[in-house]
């Protein structure tokens, strides 16, 4: 995942997106990922939240997705020895594209340092 100056959407298969806005980054995580690399997503991440300080919204589907975004939360917040960050977790209801069925999701808003 290379996100440099200019923010670029990357897809994966499905199983992991990085979407840029004008007012936050959004990394959307897929009920079906696949074997994703934690630490990179932290260390990207970090230098985006840190020193670009831009908004992240980390958002899971499902059962794997949300875990996956429970952890890199986690490991964003147990990373950090210069500032705490301030997350905020929400809950919110969508749909399999496949075949419409419902599926759980949460979203995490990291915000920059004050």
């Amino acid at each position: 995942m290379k996100i440099g100056d200019s923010m670029i959407g990357i897809t994966m298969e499905e199983d992991l997106a990085v979407f840029p806005t004008s007012d936050y980054v959004l990394l959307e995580i897929s009920h079906k990922a696949g074997r994703v690399n934690i630490p990179r997503i932290v260390n990207t991440l970090q230098g985006l939240v840190r020193d670009d300080r831009r908004m992240v919204a980390i958002r899971g589907f499902g059962f794997k997705g949300i875990g996956l975004a429970v952890r890199i939360a986690h490991e964003l917040k147990i990373g950090e020895k210069m500032f705490t960050y301030e997350m905020t977790f929400d809950t919110f209801d969508a749909t399999d594209p496949e075949d419409n069925s419902p599926v759980t999701s949460v979203q995490i808003i990291v915000l920059p340092p004050k």
